[in-house]
């Protein structure tokens, strides 16, 4: 189709948002992202899997530019951190941050729009738009929403779905590889590092460090925290404000920070100095989210905006970007609009109740039936299945 004079407008300037913004814009649409926060975002997740659908962009239009390291280690230890299994894997890690500023500065700065919080849709067939909090109603031929977990578009298009906690948190923290003992260096040098704990489990991997060639150490911490009480507890911070979804650094209570410190004598001592060490740390929520739609007419909702899946297949990231390509290539090749968004919603439907599916299952075996353990060949990341970086 001919895409050209063709406007676009995305809701939300994190990396799904952009990956779309940057993708309509090399199709020849003129497109404006509009993101609420008041300065460029910074990810307290700190380290992610990068599946070759996150980092596709740079790989084939940035010459071959990568944005991850490889680790060429599938490791796990006991808690005397002895390995039990090392399979050489070759899964790429990277920070959020390096990724999302790299899409950033893909992306034309005079078009990404901060301090621009969507408050309202236009629901047009023809000619839909957002309405901001200043009153400005801006129209396009499309809007895309990719708005995260906490969707504005999705609470108005789909009010009856929402995100369901899974009934356990991920601890996180990042900590300086240099000032880790000598033999925790050697375990991490090449090698995502797991250890299965009674109903719980933990990995550490090395990121990317904010100087050239230094490099972080990032761990993952699952724990299960039911409803009715220690969930909303745990999730209050020092403020005295309840923050369901993500409880930031620097807000966790110090009794909760002491409990999960105490606990984690019961880490093998190379994961145990990490999460001992940490001064960054945080919790996240687990949620299930699934969208019945994703297009309503010349509107649609993409990313964790639509589908939020359980990080354990690393595909929340792959999963957004996935949606931008096949956003791109259907565009690119449909007689329409209304023709490329028919054949692109049930496709991107399909991926994301199979990703749900698939990180729900692995949850479940993992902090409630116990049934997970070292060497599991079912315990792998992909966006499509087991999936290895090139």
């Amino acid at each position: 189709m001919t895409t050209d004079r063709l406007r676009a407008v995305v809701v939300g300037g994190s990396i799904g948002g952009l990956a779309a913004a940057v993708l309509l814009r090399d199709l020849g649409w003129q497109v404006d992202v509009y993101e609420r926060s008041t300065e460029a975002l910074r990810h307290r997740g700190a380290g992610i899997v990068v599946l070759p659908t996150t980092e596709r962009y740079f790989v084939e239009r940035g010459h071959g530019r990568r944005v991850s390291l490889r680790l060429t280690y599938w490791t796990y230890v006991d808690q005397t951190g002895r390995v039990l299994s090392a399979t050489p894997d070759g899964y790429r890690f990277g920070s959020w941050t390096t990724i999302y500023r790299s899409y950033l500065e893909a992306f034309d700065s005079d078009r990404y729009h901060l301090r621009s919080e969507m408050v309202d849709l236009i629901l047009d067939d023809r000619r839909p738009g957002i309405v901001l909090r200043d009153g400005r109603r801006l129209h396009a031929d499309l809007v895309v929403c990719a708005d995260g977990v906490a969707s504005t578009a999705r609470g108005i298009l789909l009010p009856d779905t929402h995100p369901v906690y899974a009934g356990y948190v991920a601890w996180r923290g990042t900590f300086p590889e240099e000032r880790l003992s000598r033999k925790a260096r050697e375990l991490f040098r090449d090698a995502m590092v797991y250890q299965v704990l009674d109903h719980s489990h933990i990995l550490v991997y090395a990121i990317h460090g904010s100087e050239p060639g230094s490099r972080l150490m990032n761990f993952v911490w699952y724990r299960n925290y039911p409803t009715g009480g220690p969930f909303e507890d745990l999730m209050t911070g020092v403020d005295g404000e309840l923050r369901p979804s993500t409880l930031p650094p620097g807000l966790v209570r110090p009794e909760h920070l002491a409990e999960m410190r105490a606990a984690a004598e019961a880490l093998a001592p190379p994961l145990r100095e990490v999460v001992i060490g940490s001064n960054d740390v945080f919790i996240q929520a687990i949620f299930d989210l699934e969208s019945p739609r994703m297009v309503f007419g010349r509107t649609i909702l993409m990313g964790d905006a639509a589908f939020v899946a359980r990080p354990h297949v690393a595909a929340g990231t792959a999963k957004a970007c996935a949606d931008a390509w096949a956003l791109h290539e259907t565009l690119r090749d449909a007689a329409s609009l209304s023709d490329a968004l028919a054949e692109w919603e049930p496709r991107q439907l399909a991926l994301g109740r199979s990703v749900v599916e698939r990180s729900r299952r692995m949850g479940t075996r993992s902090q409630f039936e116990g049934s997970m353990f070292p060497g599991d060949p079912e315990w792998k990341f992909g966006l499509f299945g087991p999936e290895v970086p090139g």
